[in-house]
């Protein structure tokens, strides 16, 4: 590994660029990649990274717009301290099934319960089989299919981190209520499939001030991948998707949902968060037992590309809870 990685697999941030590429090289040299088809005939890609003597597997769960490559220094973390790792890009995003009529960079989902279906699909295919401990590590919207996916069924994992969880998104000052009515209403026949803001094409300059990054190396790192990669460029919203993610977390924090959760759960919340409601987390966990709670203050929606000083302390604490 390069000198740039250190023993915990992060990166020196002051030679970003090339420990992310010596990451990558040794990540592609045992990464299993499979379209995997779901039962309606659609297809999931998954990436697998299996590590001999594994500790157990961790399955990971991207959120919004994301997709399972973006999270490679995550991966080498947990490869790096023997865990093996099955990350998917949840339709809609990266290199799986689009719905056909949907601008390339709107996310569109049907019902929010296809995602738990695909969610089982891959756990089922891949975590299943292996030996040892169940891991499940989501984001934001990752975490939202995770807590749904694991009702009546959590006994599966053995532990989940969820980082900056999408329980309660957040839309200003206006009401939730109110948003849900107005896409109810923007969303008849085929359009709501569009955008709730569209916009014309993926921007070519990076915004790293208004973004969900706290660290700038890995914001223009990720970003310049974007640029040269189509499938990375989902950035917005379907109408469909905000009506559905509406319903999804309101179900997520309820004291019926919230009851299921029966194994140990670490949530860690995100200080600064304008992404998600910091209200909404703080009520699942007051309403879930055995959750474990850690605050990054001053910090924004994506701890995972924070830079070093919130970084370390951020690993640390997740792999004290796994262990």
């Amino acid at each position: 590994m390069s000198e740039y990685v250190n023993a915990c697999g992060l990166i020196d941030q002051a030679h970003y660029n090339e420990g992310m590429q010596a990451v990558e090289a040794e990540l592609a040299k045992i990464r299993q990649d499979k379209e995997l088809k779901t039962p309606d005939g659609k297809t999931l890609f998954v990436s697998y990274y299996p590590v001999s003597d594994a500790k157990g597997t961790v399955m990971l769960v991207h959120g919004f717009t994301e997709n399972a490559y973006k999270f490679q220094e995550v991966i080498n973390g947990f490869v790096t301290d023997g865990w093996s790792v099955v990350a998917y890009d949840q339709r809609g995003h990266g290199r799986s099934f689009r719905e056909p009529g949907t601008i390339p960079t709107t996310v569109f989902i049907d019902r929010f319960e296809t995602y738990i279906d695909d969610f089982k699909l891959v756990y089922d295919e891949y975590v299943a089989k292996e030996p040892g401990k169940k891991i499940l590590f989501s984001h934001s919207m990752g975490g939202a299919v995770s807590l749904l996916a694991l009702e009546n069924t959590d006994k599966v994992f053995d532990k989940a981190v969820l980082s900056s969880p999408m329980l309660g998104l957040s839309f200003g000052k206006i009401p939730i209520p109110v948003v849900y009515a107005a896409a109810s209403l923007k969303g008849l026949g085929e359009k709501r499939k569009e955008p709730m803001n569209p916009v014309v094409s993926f921007p070519k300059e990076g915004d790293f001030e208004n973004s969900c990054d706290s660290s700038k190396c890995r914001y223009e790192y990720y970003f310049d991948k974007r640029l040269k990669d189509a499938y990375l460029q989902t950035q917005d919203p379907s109408i469909n998707w905000g009506k559905q993610s509406v319903k999804a977390c309101a179900r997520v924090t309820s004291k019926r949902q919230t009851a299921k959760i029966s194994i140990p759960v670490l949530l860690i919340q995100a200080g600064n968060d304008t992404v998600v409601k910091n209200e909404s987390q703080d009520l699942f966990v007051s309403r879930t037992k055995g959750c474990e709670f850690y605050r990054v203050p001053g910090m924004k929606h994506e701890l995972y590309m924070t830079d070093s000083e919130v970084l370390v302390p951020y690993w640390e604490k997740v792999f004290s809870f796994l262990s």
